[in-house]
């Protein structure tokens, strides 16, 4: 997985109805990294790939349930309505792509513009491009700002749930289930730490 340091701010283009082609995205990508030396573009490829963005109260919140959950201490309400979102996420994401062969990676359905993130006028003009080439097609986008970003595989996604399901039925978290969400604290309490 390729992880990126000091990802903020990021811009994610969705791109919809049709997809992306593979080809597409690598012409797109050798524009956007030749106007600006430094830029990472990053495909979110269909179904393989979670992609989320989190703004700082958000990934506060998770720091705080996932702490109680790794030390077995009782939920706050709030841990609790946290950890039950990024659970029914997870799950939303799991259902969604089991039918997909991982083998298989599909078109790229989206992509992230970091270090520096696309201008709104570098957006607009992308979007025009992108649509001119299909009429119907339809293309997001969204400004993060100080955005906590996440790129994972499903396997890593997939390892959290026992950990988080144990938490939220208030039952003690086994240590094969803890590693994945003590990485996971780890991940967001430095993001947080970086940022302040």
């Amino acid at each position: 997985m390729e992880r990126v340091p000091n990802s903020r701010p990021v811009v994610t283009v969705s791109v919809q109805f049709p997809d992306l082609s593979a080809g597409e995205f690598d012409g797109v990508r050798a524009r956007l990294e030749a106007v600006r030396p430094g830029r990472i573009v990053l495909p979110h490829q269909a179904h393989r790939w979670y992609a989320a963005s989190s703004d700082a109260e958000t990934v506060r919140a998770l720091v705080s349930g996932l702490r109680a959950a790794v030390e077995g201490r009782t939920l706050s309400f709030d841990d609790e309505e946290a950890l039950d979102d990024l659970s029914q996420e997870y799950a939303d994401w799991l259902e969604e792509s089991e039918d997909i062969d991982d083998a298989d990676p599909g078109p790229v359905m989206s992509f992230s513009v970091h270090l520096p993130a696309l201008t709104p006028d570098e957006f607009r003009a992308l979007a025009e491009e992108l649509r001119a080439t299909h009429s119907r097609r339809i293309v997001l986008g969204e400004q993060r700002g100080d955005s906590h970003h996440e790129l994972s595989e499903r396997a890593r996604i997939a390892a959290r749930m026992p950990g988080i399901r144990a938490a939220l039925r208030g039952e003690p978290v086994r240590t094969v289930d803890t590693l994945p969400l003590v990485a996971l604290l780890h991940d967001y309490a430095s993001w947080l730490s970086a940022d302040t």
